[in-house]
Order: structure tokens, then sequence, then C-alpha cells
């Protein structure tokens, strides 16, 4: 099992449409699920009030991951533009194995 982990820092005011497109009927995880190889998606929030989340996605591998994402560019590509709609900054951290 692969995570592969994302820091966000997400605006105020935009928190609800974070929240929508990240959770589990959301955008992201949509999008995502097209792969066998991903394995769902995890939220964790700072806890300090400041708008910092890590978003954990978990796939069986690390090729399954950057194979799914370059045989979709197109399509991972707009969808990072609707994540940048919701989010200040928004950054992988690492990917664990």
């Amino acid at each position: 099992m692969v995570q592969v982990i994302w820091e966000l820092k997400v605006k105020f005011r935009d928190r609800e449409k974070f929240e929508h497109f990240y959770d589990s009927k959301g955008d992201w995880v949509k999008f995502l699920s097209k792969s066998p190889e991903y394995q769902g998606t995890d939220i964790l929030e700072s806890g300090e009030g400041d708008g910092i989340f890590l978003v954990i996605d978990e796939w069986l591998t690390e090729e399954s991951f950057k194979e799914f994402v370059a045989g979709r560019k197109m399509e991972y590509d707009l969808l990072e533009e609707k994540a940048k709609a919701v989010s200040r900054s928004k950054k992988r951290i690492w990917i664990a194995i």
C-alpha cells in the first residue's frame, strides 16, 4: 500500500467547497475511483484552526498512481484547477511506501 499525501491550505470562506470536493462523493474521489488500484482517501485537519489539511490517497503501488495520472493527464489537470479554486495552496508532501 502506498499513500500519496497532499498538504492543502484552505481558504476559510471556501471550507465547505473544499470538504465537498474531497469527500467520499466529491469530484476528487469520483475521479480516482476510476482506477481499481485506488484504495480510498482520508482527510485530516491540523486542529489549529489554521485551515491546513492533509489529503491522503491510498494506492496499491506508487506506479499505479503515476500511471493513472499520466493516462488521464488532461482530466487530472482540469481537476487540479478545480482544487486550486478551493485552496490557497496544494503540494504533494511525499509518497509513503
